[in-house]
C-alpha cells in the first residue's frame, strides 16, 4: 500500500469553551470527561460523566485550540 492511501487516525474529543447557565463565565472543560465538573466561580455542576461522551449542561461557546 502507498504512504498516501494509509488513513491516520483523528481524535473523537476535544476541549471545549463553555459559559455556566448561571453565571455567564467561561471554563474549559474536556468533552469525554470522566468526573463531575464545576463552575469556577458558582460551583454549579456544569459537565456530568456519562459513559464516552460527557453530558454538557452550559452552552457551548467553541472550541479551545
Amino acid at each position: 500500500m502507498k504512504r498516501e492511501h494509509i488513513i491516520i487516525p483523528e481524535p473523537n474529543s476535544k476541549f471545549l469553551k463553555m459559559n455556566c447557565k448561571e453565571c455567564d463565565t467561561e471554563n474549559v472543560v474536556f468533552s469525554h470527561a470522566s468526573t463531575p465538573i464545576t463552575c469556577k466561580s458558582c460551583g454549579n455542576v456544569i459537565v456530568k460523566p456519562a459513559g464516552s461522551k460527557a453530558k454538557i449542561i452550559g452552552k457551548v461557546s467553541g472550541t479551545a485550540e
